[in-house]
């Protein structure tokens, strides 16, 4: 049976939630437009770093915010999440985590200057990118025979997402399977998911040869952009709740510069592509109305929620 959080936990787990939201949202803002203040950025860098508790299991969101906001990689408490981190997904990721839950150990050590591939800890190594598309085979094996990936959309569009941007190879077939459940209308999508299958499937564009292949991401990512536009049309500028809305504003950014990545990642993820680890944005060739859409160019950087 498992324990209720006290109160006050899941109080201050919330505020870590929001506080890696609004951290990413100023951060994204600085980098597009330089609207907001250096100094708040460091003040809720700063909140986000004080967040961590050390008794409780690490956070790969935490680290993945605090990566993409700048904040200090020699510190204690960055080399603490890490190692958490690299240990935990050596212990876990085979036995019991979610393919969601290893996209975001990919994610967040991706950010971090390292290679999921070779993930040492407790003298072993583990090659966290095999894991992962063994874990979204299990997702696409299910999809395919009942309707139903083995957890959530949400989850397939993050593992999708991770397999994309760590350049694995595996991200097509997935891609062409989600796109295809934004494009049944018996099926209807959450936003977040939506948002979520949305940045995969961007992502994948790029790399996609196979026209048929292309025409169908397109397809899937103009239903997107257009449903997300008419919601917000519906219900005041609102898309979704307010996280979802901090998620949903990713899938029709373009920033004018692209963020800047960590000189020592720039072998592994950054290439001569539009994509910025937890970002990816649609290319003006998909979007071509990006500069006039109503969104404001720097809401819409937030982390990605916890995966169960």
């Amino acid at each position: 049976k498992q324990r209720r959080r006290p109160e006050t936990g899941s109080r201050r787990m919330l505020g870590v939630a929001l506080g890696i939201g609004v951290l990413l949202a100023l951060v994204g803002c600085t980098a597009a437009t330089e609207l907001a203040p250096q100094d708040k950025v460091s003040q809720l860098l700063q909140r986000m770093e004080e967040s961590v508790n050390f008794a409780e299991p690490a956070n790969p969101s935490v680290l993945l915010a605090m990566n993409l906001a700048g904040g200090d990689s020699d510190g204690p408490i960055h080399k603490w999440l890490l190692e958490e981190i690299k240990e935990e997904a050596v212990k876990r990721a085979q036995k019991d985590m979610t393919s969601g839950q290893v996209a975001l150990h990919v994610l967040a050590l991706l950010s971090s200057c390292q290679d999921p591939q070779r993930v040492h800890a407790l003298e072993q190594t583990l090659d966290l990118i095999s894991v992962l598309q063994q874990k979204t085979d299990e997702e696409m094996a299910k999809l395919e025979a009942e309707g139903i990936p083995k957890t959530t959309l949400y989850s397939v569009g993050l593992d999708t997402l991770a397999l994309c941007l760590a350049e694995a190879g595996g991200a097509q077939g997935p891609s062409v399977a989600l796109a295809k459940q934004v494009l049944s209308p018996e099926r209807p999508i959450s936003v977040d998911t939506q948002a979520m299958v949305a940045l995969a499937l961007a992502c994948v564009y790029d790399y996609v040869e196979l026209q048929d292949v292309q025409d169908l991401l397109w397809e899937a990512l103009q239903t997107v952009s257009n449903s997300f536009l008419n919601e917000q049309e519906e219900r005041n500028g609102m898309i979704g709740n307010i996280y979802s809305m901090g998620l949903a504003l990713q899938v029709g950014q373009v920033p004018a510069d692209p963020w800047p990545l960590p000189r020592c990642c720039q072998p592994w993820w950054a290439g001569p592509t539009w994509m910025w680890l937890a970002w990816t944005v649609l290319p003006p060739r998909i979007c071509p109305q990006a500069d006039s859409c109503p969104c404001p160019q720097c809401w819409g950087h937030t982390a990605f929620p916890e995966v169960r």
